[in-house]
């Protein structure tokens, strides 16, 4: 997932893509500690992927409603698991970590933090 500055304020977005990714990365401060990033396959495109951290724990949140099975590979613990479902991939791992890949299109999920 990309790194987001502390300093963005609440209601402000930071654009974390260029014309290189294959996805358009944005991230929202929705609240004081909680971020929402947004992965579509261009601006105003379908979309792929969202996460919300809270930067107070560090835990990640996935909308399930959101993840797109067919676009993502599930990597669990350095594993591809394409038959996988999110909700199987992240109960298969203690304390699930994940991390976005958007040049690869994986969504990698292991123990702890990445």
């Amino acid at each position: 997932m990309p790194e987001t500055p502390p300093e963005l304020a609440v209601g402000d977005r930071l654009v974390v893509s260029d014309d290189e990714d294959p996805l358009h990365v944005v991230t929202i401060r929705s609240d004081d500690h909680l971020f929402v990033t947004t992965y579509r396959e261009t601006a105003d495109g379908p979309v792929r992927l969202a996460l919300q951290v809270d930067i107070t724990t560090g835990a990640t949140a996935i909308d399930p409603r959101s993840f797109d099975r067919a676009f993502w590979t599930l990597v669990v613990r350095g594993t591809p698991q394409p038959q996988a479902g999110l909700r199987e991939a992240l109960a298969a791992v203690r304390d699930p970590s994940i991390e976005v890949v958007p040049m690869r299109r994986e969504l990698r999920i292991a123990e702890g933090t990445p």
